[in-house]
């Protein structure tokens, strides 16, 4: 995000207590800063640009502070996901947050099951029109699949989509998170995602480009 400079609010789906939440704005704030100060290639202008983006990204916890929902059958694995797991406050979130030191007026929380905030009402009240990074920690297929269709909206050309369960399932490609993946790549012809990061056992993400706009901008330069 830093050398490309995507411009873009963070948005995280599932919290829990926020440890992604916290580690991912330090990281940020640490790779941002390092990048504003070096003078590797970076003119006057770059810098101001890159301060600006970092000044303006919001950050977004959606999540039901109830645990998971009720599991349908598809994401029905033992014990593994059970209705009420994973299940922390919106107040004990909240002050998570704030003992990390943590900018609370660019925090912004969105409660309640995905499928009543999800929507069109959400993105107009918070102004949300793009989306730099996209953490999805949510593991089942029907709350992903909500995720992705309400961000489809906020995707721009560099996006980053960070899915925190990806090999949840034994890694079954049509189970949980890669299920709705490739189901949603297929209503979105236009966009093009590229594998970019792995991380540890379970995390895997990717890269959003218009190939469309891409398309038409080469075509200009002909």
């Amino acid at each position: 995000m830093a050398s490309e400079k995507v411009e873009g609010d963070y948005l995280e789906f599932g919290v829990f207590r926020g440890s992604s939440f916290k580690s991912h704005y330090n990281v940020m704030k640490s790779v941002i800063k390092n990048k504003i100060n070096s003078s590797d290639g970076w003119s006057t202008g770059d810098a101001l640009q890159l301060n600006n983006l970092w000044n303006n990204m919001r950050f977004f916890a959606f999540d039901s502070f109830q645990g998971f929902p009720n599991i349908e059958d598809v994401d029905k694995q033992g014990n593994d996901f059970i209705e009420g797991k994973y299940i922390c406050s919106e107040d004990s979130f909240l002050r998570a947050v704030a003992s990390a030191n943590l900018p609370m007026e660019k925090v912004f929380t969105v409660p309640g099951w995905y499928r009543n905030t999800l929507n069109i009402a959400t993105r107009e009240h918070f102004h949300l029109t793009k989306a730099a990074i996209i953490h999805i920690d949510c593991d089942l297929y029907t709350s992903t699949k909500e995720v992705l269709k309400f961000v489809e909206a906020l995707l721009i050309d560099g996006t980053i989509l960070i899915f925190d369960d990806w090999y949840a399932f034994r890694g079954h490609p049509n189970r949980g998170g890669q299920k709705a993946f490739r189901e949603w790549k297929l209503q979105i012809p236009e966009w093009h995602f590229t594998q970019f990061q792995k991380e540890g056992p379970y995390r895997n993400s990717f890269i959003a480009n218009n190939v469309q706009q891409g398309h038409e901008l080469a075509q200009k330069h002909l």
